[in-house]
């Protein structure tokens, strides 16, 4: 592959995609491969494109792998579970989730390949739920070609420490709701979470079966959550949760819980959120602010890891903190 003027390309194979954009227009406009005539000088010229790499007979078989060949065979190779990859325009490779559910991405190989400048990896944040058909990742190439041994080490790098990424599956969930304070007990407040979760249910699909409100009482907060858990696949608890003398839930649920995963969560908002388990059931306590944040909260981040039964884990959570400050948040805090 060697670089030639435009002019003195005619009847040379062009190398790779050539791209021209304009406000309406982003794309390939000759493909690689192509025996250049006269008439593709001109619109190469009419794009900015002076000088092109050409192939000299034969040479785009020998020891090299081209961008479409080697970025779609990485893709494929770092695909996981409910993941599919084809190639796309101007040299790049798209992984496809094949089924609603929660993105986990593995964000160790993926600064592993990224590191050494040669295929770029773009992907949707872990974490996130994403729809069939959705892109969740990209794989670019820069340059134009690879040798054949540093596409089979990028290929064993995805062997050994891959799947790179993967969709679960959303799966039919019930949920019970046990909403905790005296003043919701004795009829003095309206509990006005049952109406949250209703409306998380119609986005995330899951069934909220029961509701059952308690007084700020350790029995008998423990008695709701292990009777709701009996009859769910996971319970949510609200209010309660802070450190406030009158506040038990977070005390009732690792008295229970085989496993209390964290208290306190590095985002905003819903910082005072606890995640446990009990015989491998999701415990999640939020506090009442999510009242106050109706349209975006722990919840919307916890979700899709239960509806796909995927285990929570701290060090997710933990990841939470870099960008954990969300924009909801501080549209209601303006000082």
């Amino acid at each position: 592959m060697r670089v030639v003027r435009t002019d003195d390309a005619v009847g040379k194979i062009i190398a790779y995609d050539t791209t021209a954009s304009t406000p309406s227009f982003k794309g390939a406009i000759i493909k690689k491969g192509k025996r250049l005539t006269p008439e593709d000088i001109e619109i190469l010229k009419d794009n900015g494109h002076y000088y092109v790499y050409v192939y000299d007979e034969g040479e785009e078989t020998i020891n090299e792998v081209h961008e479409d060949e080697a970025v779609l065979r990485l893709a494929q190779s770092l695909s996981g579970r409910n993941i599919t990859a084809s190639n796309a325009d101007e040299g790049k490779a798209v992984m496809k989730s094949v089924a609603r559910g929660l993105l986990l991405v593995n964000t160790k190989l993926l600064y592993d390949i990224n590191k050494y400048g040669v295929f770029v990896v773009i992907t949707r944040r872990t974490g996130t739920l994403v729809d069939k058909d959705e892109k969740v990742g990209i794989v670019d190439l820069i340059p134009f070609s690879i040798p054949v041994d540093v596409m089979n080490h990028f290929l064993s790098l995805a062997s050994i420490e891959g799947p790179l990424i993967e969709v679960r599956e959303i799966v039919t969930t019930r949920i019970g709701l046990v909403a905790t304070g005296t003043e919701l007990y004795e009829g003095r407040k309206k509990d006005l979470s049952e109406e949250i979760l209703k409306k998380k249910a119609q986005v995330y699909g899951f069934e909220l079966t029961e509701k059952i409100i308690v007084p700020d009482d350790p029995e008998m907060i423990r008695k709701a959550i292990l009777n709701l858990l009996m009859k769910n696949d996971a319970v949510v608890i609200t209010g309660g949760m802070s450190v406030d003398p009158n506040d038990y839930t977070p005390k009732v649920i690792a008295s229970i819980a085989d496993e209390v995963v964290a208290y306190g969560i590095p985002v905003k908002p819903s910082t005072m959120t606890m995640v446990a388990y009990l015989e491998g059931k999701p415990i999640i306590g939020v506090s009442g602010g999510i009242i106050h944040y109706p349209d975006y909260n722990i919840l919307d981040i916890l979700l899709p890891w239960v509806l796909s039964r995927t285990r929570i884990t701290r060090e997710y959570l933990l990841s939470l903190a870099h960008g954990g400050l969300s924009d909801y948040y501080l549209s209601k805090h303006k000082d």
